[in-house]
């Protein structure tokens, strides 16, 4: 069963030093696109590691990652007078610009002076084990709801694909009839322009036409790409793109079909809308 690319996952754990926070979302993509947010003094570490974790998981996606560590022993990691230093600049600053917030925007400030003046600090094995224990139940959880998205997906398609069907059989069930009308007509209007005398003339240059006008091929082609279709449905891969390139051979087929017999418009038509409904929710599975 194929997988949608949208959907969220979220992880919490903690131990006696640190809390870590991880939300995972992906939305459709061509490709694979990673986007990481948190500590950057931590990331610069570890945030290749969480790319390969990424792309061994996943295949196609645009994902967003944010981390939040709280560190519980907060004294061990801040210089408390470094960063009371930089609270007093920060004041100082505000109250020559006549400002004056309130602490809790004098703190995000003076943190983000503070967080600029440290250094990358690797994560050690507690922390490390922690983030990663937190981004694998948050991608286990984003493919639980890409995997229920994605069956609603298959749904939708599948109903769509059974309309196009119906159309189809509608055409090959009419064509015989519609063509032997159309080849009667030619031979009327070619009389009309040939004469009586040359009505052998008129049959045989109204089989040639009625001939180019057969749209048998057509007909097997696109049963074959709809049976494709469902095959690939049910696979347990990555289709997206496959199934892509199949709504371009299966718009190709019908619109040959629609120049070929005007006559069936009402039922091409038809066949186009729904096509481009199936198009638009294949570009959201992986």
């Amino acid at each position: 069963m194929p997988y949608s690319m949208t959907g969220i996952g979220f992880a919490d754990f903690s131990s006696d030093e640190y809390e870590v926070s991880l939300k995972m979302r992906s939305v459709n993509g061509k490709g694979l696109d990673i986007s990481i947010k948190g500590p950057k003094e931590i990331l610069f570490f570890i945030e290749n590691d969480i790319r390969n974790f990424i792309k061994e998981h996943f295949s196609r996606g645009s994902f967003q990652i944010f981390i939040n560590i709280k560190f519980k022993k907060i004294e061990e990691i801040i210089d408390v007078n470094i960063f009371k230093t930089a609270v007093e600049n920060v004041k100082e600053i505000l109250q020559k610009i006549h400002l004056n917030p309130s602490d809790d925007k004098i703190y995000d400030v003076a943190s983000n002076f503070y967080s600029n003046m440290q250094e990358e600090k690797e994560p050690d094995e507690q922390l490390r084990e922690l983030i990663f224990k937190a981004l694998e139940k948050a991608s286990e959880e984003l493919k639980k709801e890409r995997k229920i998205e994605g069956e609603k997906l298959v749904k939708d398609i599948t109903e769509r694909l059974d309309r196009i069907e119906k159309y189809l059989s509608l055409i090959e069930k009419e064509k015989d009839e519609i063509t032997e009308k159309a080849k009667n007509k030619m031979i009327e209007k070619i009389k009309e322009l040939l004469g009586e005398e040359f009505s052998e003339r008129a049959f045989i240059e109204a089989s040639i036409i009625a001939e180019k006008m057969d749209i048998t091929e057509e007909i097997v082609r696109l049963k074959s790409h709809i049976k494709r279709f469902r095959e690939l449905l049910k696979a347990d891969e990555s289709i997206g793109r496959k199934l892509d390139f199949l709504c371009q051979e299966m718009h190709r087929e019908i619109n040959t079909l629609g120049n070929k017999m005007p006559d069936f418009s009402k039922y091409t038509v038809e066949m186009k809308t729904e096509l481009e409904k199936i198009r638009q929710q294949v570009q959201n599975i992986e």
